[in-house]
């Protein structure tokens, strides 16, 4: 029996019983549900989401079948390279809990560690729905799913505009992030611009490749819902991605970009018909949080364009904090080579809002090489025949790029939530495809 014929029949015996699909199956949902499944009281107000007690499911899957967790991980490169990033930070640890102990906030040590345990947890999940999707009938199924918890997670964010639902969030995080609207994800807007960037892309690679049998409406659904709310996100840097995606989207696939073009102007037309009044909550958010943010208009309409001013305008403090992150670590060059620890900020108290100069300071240039070789790793994937899926994944990667200059969206800090993992299931829901046909160059 060869490699993949092992594989397979491994995966077949472990998807037979129930409680493994179910697992899965809650992990996707926790990546739409971040309110919180449990509360108890240890220190402070303490919670526990869903994605914290189906992880433990899927970790003890994992530990039941670690042979073939390591054989299929070994098999594909995206996952070898994020493993080999994981286990660094992993050891890193050591460092975080010298410093947790130097500092006397032995707390801060231990809250890493369940920051540690959801990036196992969103890795393995990934790497289960990529096994899971070896059948290629299962692909409808999944991507039925997400397509349908990403409208019904747009809609929500739609009845709390229109006043139909509350805040859902407790009064700290209320005052905290002046009770920004996301439904049932993170209160920051940037799990919800995130989270909504990510359907509308894998919405897009479905709608422009049509060879997947996913039925159609429901993606028109995803498309129109994920990109609405987009608009209604207020985070600049999902703004940004966005025009990053569509640019590359325009130049790889121009024709299709065009036929895009025009569903979404029938899609407007429709919305302006109608009179809604999201028309105008996207008109009004994007007018607050972008243009009268800008300090000369003609920064915005190419007259005089000057990237640094329109940086520090949009910005929000950030060129100050990366100045400030670069002096200290010209200042503390020991640092540099290794880092002081995963998501170890005692030294300097925050983080940079840029994930290359934070991935320095916690995990070195060791790590940020080890980070940079995973996620640049999908612009190598052969695809085939399925070149549009391909343009999304590559859009996709490109716009991740780009705007982790100003954030660290891709990482597991307090406030991101579930935003590392669903994008880990929605590159997977774009890979998965290439092994359902023919003269599709596996790698």
């Amino acid at each position: 029996m060869n490699k993949t014929a092992y594989i397979n029949k491994k995966i077949e015996l472990l998807f037979r019983p129930i409680y493994v699909k179910l697992a899965l199956a809650l992990m996707v949902i926790s990546y739409f549900y971040n309110l919180p499944a449990l509360t108890y009281s240890a220190i402070g107000q303490n919670e526990l989401r869903l994605y914290d007690l189906a992880g433990l499911v899927v970790l003890f899957i994992v530990f039941n079948n670690q042979q073939l967790f390591r054989t299929f991980i070994k098999s594909k490169t995206y996952f070898k390279y994020l493993h080999a990033f994981i286990l660094w930070a992993g050891f890193s640890l050591i460092f975080n809990l010298v410093f947790s102990l130097y500092k006397a906030r032995p707390l801060w040590f231990v809250q890493t560690c369940l920051y540690y345990y959801h990036f196992l947890v969103f890795f393995y999940t990934a790497i289960l729905m990529a096994m899971y999707l070896r059948k290629r009938s299962n692909y409808k199924y999944a991507a039925s799913l997400i397509l349908i918890l990403a409208v019904a997670e747009a809609l929500l964010v739609f009845a709390q505009h229109a006043g139909l639902v509350p805040f859902l969030w407790n009064y700290i995080y209320k005052i905290s992030y002046g009770g920004f609207l996301s439904g049932a994800l993170g209160p920051n807007k940037i799990n919800l611009g995130m989270n909504m960037l990510f359907s509308f892309v894998f919405a897009t690679g479905l709608l422009l490749q049509p060879q997947l049998k996913v039925n159609k409406i429901l993606i028109l659904a995803a498309f129109f819902t994920s990109l609405a709310t987009i608009g209604v996100s207020g985070s600049r840097t999902t703004y940004l991605a966005l025009i990053v995606f569509i640019c590359y989207l325009f130049v790889s696939k121009t024709k299709k970009f065009f036929g895009l073009s025009i569903i979404l102007s029938i899609g407007v037309i429709v919305a302006f018909f109608l009179n809604l009044e999201l028309i105008e909550t996207i008109t009004t958010t994007i007018e607050n949080r972008v243009i009268n943010k800008v300090s000369d208009p003609r920064l915005l309409t190419g007259e005089n364009l000057n990237v640094t001013e329109l940086y520090e305008d949009l910005g929000s403090g950030r060129k100050e904090l990366s100045i400030r992150y670069l002096y200290y670590l010209l200042e503390n060059p020991l640092i540099i080579p290794l880092g002081i620890g995963l998501n170890n900020r005692l030294l300097i108290q925050s983080s940079a809002h840029n994930i290359y100069l934070s991935l320095i300071n916690e995990v070195g240039l060791v790590g940020l090489f080890l980070y940079l070789k995973w996620i640049t790793n999908y612009l190598y994937l052969k695809f085939g025949k399925l070149v549009s899926l391909k343009s999304a994944l590559n859009g996709l990667i490109l716009a991740m790029l780009v705007t982790l200059f100003f954030g660290e969206h891709l990482y597991i800090y307090r406030s991101l939530f579930t935003i590392l993992g669903y994008f880990l299931l929605i590159v997977i829901m774009l890979i998965a495809p290439r092994y359902y046909f023919k003269n599709v160059q596996k790698k």
